[in-house]
């Protein structure tokens, strides 16, 4: 065996039966969600048993994408799993809006929307992965999405901003939900059923990631590698997101992760690389502005003046009032 096709078997290997792994780790979410929903320990154990789970709940679906995307796709299979999944999810979404369900059968609805995000997610990014026609267009993709997922995270002013800030759960419910370990203490000793989420990725986050792995499969690249690191790195992520109390843009570090893991597989002409360096400055811009502003936001100032009333709705002054009838004096 040559040197050369020892490098390059690593690059083209693929995981064995992709779509059991794939299925069986967002079963393995969904019975681990639906244990959590019952059970409760004590504090001190219930923030070590938070640090595991939240690990879980990452690497996991990484490694279920990751798997998912190795598959033998054609964009047939690929709608079904987007439609099947967008029903599961977009079906118990409407359904916990519209009925008042019980504790289970809202713990059940809320880990069907799950699996179906993660079905739905897989087979979008395997479908446009195939818009991909060649492996040197992953860097100016990923270039691109990071700086754009900057800017609409972190600019305060941003319509996905606004709505990361006012409607968090409608957010949550879309995207991959990061729950918790609930405690219990003799003084609250019945915890209701249900899971606390300590939060959540979001869904363009897991179907690029899907999308990227799709492609570097069918181009041979690093895909094992990217893996290997893009969890560890989105775990670290998450803890400074819980740290700082503060959305950040997940894009950033997947596609640096993707660029950095497979910076040698790009060979570009002249012309490539200044697309692609016009490219990346147009990214640093969207990300520096989204940081210039959150950075220099002020939120706008309640009003300390009292509000004005309506003259019309103003009570009568004394002098205003109508004369009192006098007694008669002959009653």
């Amino acid at each position: 065996m040559s040197a050369e096709a020892t490098v390059m078997e690593p690059q083209g290997w693929r995981p064995s039966k992709p779509l059991v792994i794939f299925f069986g780790g967002c079963a393995l979410l969904f019975v681990l969600r639906l244990i959590l929903g019952f059970v409760a320990v004590p504090p001190q154990v219930a923030m070590v048993l938070s640090i595991l789970t939240t690990a879980i709940f990452i690497l996991v679906p990484i490694i279920a994408l990751f798997a998912g995307a190795a598959a033998d796709w054609e964009p047939g299979k690929a709608w079904i799993l987007l439609l099947v999944g967008g029903l599961l999810h977009g079906g118990n979404f409407m359904l916990m809006r519209q009925v008042k369900l019980d504790p289970i059968a809202a713990l059940l609805s809320q880990n069907f929307m799950q699996f179906g995000m993660l079905c739905w997610t897989l087979g979008l990014g395997v479908l446009v992965s195939i818009l991909i026609r060649e492996k040197n267009m992953l860097l100016p993709i990923a270039l691109f999405l990071a700086g754009m997922d900057a800017l609409l995270i972190l600019a305060p002013m941003t319509p996905q901003a606004q709505i990361v800030a006012q409607n968090p759960e409608i957010v949550g419910n879309m995207g991959l939900r990061i729950p918790s370990v609930k405690s219990t203490t003799p003084e609250n000793p019945n915890v209701p059923v249900g899971v606390n989420d300590l939060g959540y990725v979001g869904p363009a986050d897991l179907f690029i990631s899907a999308m990227f792995f799709a492609a570097m499969f069918r181009y041979k690249m690093r895909a094992k590698e990217t893996a290997t690191w893009l969890g560890p790195v989105l775990l670290g992520y998450l803890f400074v997101v819980f740290a700082t109390s503060m959305p950040l843009p997940a894009l950033v570090p997947i596609g640096l992760t993707v660029l950095i893991i497979n910076w040698r597989e790009f060979q570009m002409k002249k012309d490539e690389k200044a697309a692609t360096w016009l490219v990346a400055f147009i990214a640093l811009a969207m990300a520096g502005y989204g940081l210039y502003a959150r950075i220099t936001y002020k939120p706008p100032a309640l009003p300390t003046e009292p509000l004005q009333m309506d003259p019309s709705q103003a009570p009568p002054k004394p002098g205003d009032l109508p004369p009192q009838e006098q007694p008669d004096q002959n009653r």
